[in-house]
């Protein structure tokens, strides 16, 4: 009887310990998928302003950082994301891009939105 309230006692702290470690969190905690759409779904409207603004006058302006379409009386899209990162902004003369770090806050990650020339990358 004892040694078998031991192994139950054993499994059930394995069981919390295993439930612990997770490195994903439930859905329910985890908001960042829901974030990230809402952030793609952001995105795809300012890249949609950008385009319109290429559209009409023929250019976006050449640079990197979101400073150089205020710079140029572009409004269209604002500083930081929906994380609270900076957005990127790069335009070589061929193409542009408009991202974010995306919910881990970090750059060069596999979860930052890339809009290259209005679409998503």
């Amino acid at each position: 009887m004892r040694r078998m309230l031991l192994i139950l006692l054993a499994a059930g702290a394995l069981a919390v310990f295993s439930a612990c470690t997770s490195s994903e969190p439930p859905p329910q905690l985890n908001p960042g998928k829901s974030l990230r759409a809402a952030a793609v779904a952001t995105f795809e409207v300012y890249g949609a302003q950008l385009s319109q603004v290429q559209n009409v006058q023929g250019a976006l302006p050449e640079g990197d950082g979101v400073q150089v379409l205020l710079d140029a009386g572009i409004r269209a899209v604002p500083r930081t994301d929906p994380f609270g990162t900076e957005i990127g902004y790069h335009n070589d003369g061929v193409h542009w891009t408009l991202s974010s770090a995306g919910p881990d806050m970090a750059w060069g990650t596999p979860d930052d939105i890339v809009f290259e020339d209005g679409r998503l990358k």
